[in-house]
């Protein structure tokens, strides 16, 4: 054998070796790794409605606006709502009539008093003026307590209109984004129409259906890696576990995950495909193959 072939096939054994190498190790690492398909949701989804029917007269945000909760979103008619809350308003301020009871209850009481101090010490007072003091007192002090109560009912029927008048306005629950709006200004909305639909996608929900057994290894607040994708593009992650079943669906056999995967740069869109990478060191686990997730 030339000197020149000895190289050569120092070569070549040294790129077979390295071949298997890594061939070992990518098999390894594939029968190590099970990947599971799951569905993306966002982490609030909500649609909102008024509980009172009227006429739309502002709608202050459109599609695709961020809003922060406790914020209006959009008004209805309320003239008439907002005339009955001030009108509950200056009722419920007015006080003189019961500062005018309370002054009649106080100074009828210094009468009685002074009324059953002259009965008791001399005699210069006649039973039947002491009997009409008492009722005097005593009617007056009913009727400072009848005020009083009803200057709590009229702070009720003021929160009450308070309440009415906050019915006409729709305003969002929590933070974030507007994608639907079915009305326009204008229209009728009726009690409980669907309005307008707001989503918090800072964090995204991946629900996958899994194998009971390999559900078992699944424990709350544990970190898996998670990936998503969407046509050419994928981003890679960890999701934490926040809801393992209880329960198996018994037509499938399968058992319902959900994980939490932080998303406050908004990289990820609920709805795109997304799925759980599950480290398998157990030879049950390894078994099973990549599922779809279940509408």
């Amino acid at each position: 054998m030339s000197d020149v072939a000895v190289p050569r096939l120092k070569g070549l054994f040294l790129f077979v070796v390295i071949s298997l190498v890594i061939a070992s190790f990518s098999a390894r690492v594939s029968a190590e790794m099970i990947r599971y398909g799951c569905v993306t949701e966002p982490h609030k989804d909500a649609m909102l409605s008024f509980t009172v029917p009227g006429r739309i007269v502002d709608i202050y945000y459109r599609e695709g606006r961020k809003v922060k909760a406790g914020q209006i979103l959009v008004d209805l008619e309320n003239k008439i709502e907002a005339l009955e809350l001030k009108r509950r308003d200056l009722i419920h301020k007015d006080k003189s009539e019961l500062q005018a009871s309370k002054a009649q209850s106080e100074t009828f009481s210094v009468l009685l008093a002074s009324t059953k101090g002259l009965f008791e010490s001399t005699g210069s007072i006649s039973r039947d003026e002491l009997y009409r003091a008492e009722l005097e007192y005593n009617s007056a002090e009913a009727d400072h307590q009848r005020l009083l109560i009803a200057e709590q009912r009229e702070k009720v029927e003021f929160e009450l209109a308070q309440a009415n008048l906050a019915r006409r306005s729709l305003t969002a629950p929590f933070d974030g984004t507007i994608v639907d709006v079915m009305l326009d200004e204008g229209e009728i909305c009726e009690a409980n129409q669907p309005m307008l639909k707001l989503v918090d996608v800072s964090k995204v929900f991946l629900v996958c259906n899994i194998d009971e057994p390999a559900g078992r290894l699944l424990k709350d607040d544990q970190v898996y890696p998670v990936e998503f994708n969407s046509g050419d593009e994928s981003w890679n992650g960890e999701g934490k576990v926040v809801f393992v079943a209880p329960i198996v669906d018994p037509a499938s056999g399968l058992l319902r995950v959900r994980l939490s995967f932080d998303n406050a740069n908004e990289e990820v869109r609920p709805g795109v495909p997304g799925y759980i990478m599950l480290e398998s060191n157990d030879s049950q686990l390894s078994r099973f193959s990549s599922l779809p997730a279940l509408n």
